[in-house]
């Protein structure tokens, strides 16, 4: 009687791998653990989140995913020490889910109808996380904060703009270009609690050129403290001047005015404001400006 052989597909791998003729791609397995705190370091608990929705403005489309996955890291290193079980639910929007995005996540008005997200289940996740962090902030905080209201009161942070991909030879920040180029690996993206979970073992990842993790980066990112500076009425024509500058457009809500802006470090700002009223406002009027903090950033209403 014979019995089926099984390649020693690593080993395999591995031959591909030193030939410098391929890369091989290892399959993404979610992990609990991704190391241990060294002496006295004090640990943190985090919250990574992500949403599906039915479109990308937070102020007429709607939650039909959440995902919420709780973890553990260190406050100094970043050392992710524990990830929790993730918290992932369905919710029907009330209205029919547009093609596009049923193709993309593969959620359908089948699938959401009835359901509900559990408000109670994440408030808990919420109020047990000094931080939460998203892939993409900027996109999650709104939607989120219009769904559940406990998110406007807390710290978050961004696993693309809170990090220097770039610095560190990444040229492009989607997740699944992330896993790939920084982790080795691949995995199956657009559903919530995937995506969470790819993003924490990217954070928890080494950079190859210095070791550092992205998830210290993240966490020193957070702490500091910026400005948002809004040129509002500033001139049409010098718009490609404050692009050029790193100003990007904000289109306004109705109790916010659009303006071009940027968010800036303490330190720089009175040379910001030398340079708005010479370059930009020529004595005509002025930029406003506000401080923020992990508390303050990424929300729609800055």
């Amino acid at each position: 009687m014979s019995t089926t052989h099984r390649p020693d597909y690593e080993s395999l791998a591995r031959q591909l791998d030193q030939s410098g003729e391929f890369k091989v791609l290892r399959r993404f397995v979610p992990r609990t653990s991704y190391g241990e705190l060294d002496g006295d370091e004090e640990a943190k608990s985090g919250l990574f989140v992500d949403v599906e929705t039915t479109g990308k403005l937070w102020t007429n489309d709607r939650i039909i995913e959440f995902a919420g996955v709780p973890f553990t890291y260190g406050a100094q290193s970043g050392t992710i020490v524990g990830v929790g079980a993730p918290f992932v639910s369905l919710e029907d929007p009330g209205r029919s889910i547009p093609p596009e995005i049923v193709r993309l996540t593969h959620i359908t008005d089948e699938m959401v109808a009835g359901h509900r997200i559990d408000d109670g289940r994440v408030r808990e996740l919420v109020e047990q996380s000094e931080l939460i962090i998203a892939h993409n902030a900027k996109f999650d905080r709104p939607f989120l904060e219009a769904r559940f209201p406990v998110f406007a009161n807390a710290a978050w942070a961004c696993s693309i703009s809170d990090v220097p991909w770039e610095t560190h030879g990444l040229g492009s920040v989607k997740l699944g270009w992330l896993l790939m180029e920084h982790s080795g690996l691949y995995f199956r993206a657009h559903r919530a609690e995937d995506d969470c979970l790819a993003a924490i073992h990217v954070l928890a990842t080494p950079f190859a050129d210095d070791a550092s993790l992205p998830m210290r980066h993240l966490i020193e990112s957070s702490r500091r403290q910026t400005v948002l500076v809004r040129a509002v009425n500033a001139p049409f024509d010098l718009k490609d001047v404050l692009k050029g500058r790193g100003y990007q457009w904000d289109a306004g809500t109705p109790e916010r005015a659009k303006a071009w802006q940027r968010e800036i470090a303490e330190a720089a700002l009175d040379a910001e404001l030398v340079w708005l009223r010479e370059t930009i406002y020529k004595g005509r009027g002025g930029p406003d400006t506000k401080a923020l903090t992990a508390r303050m950033r990424y929300a729609a209403s800055r």
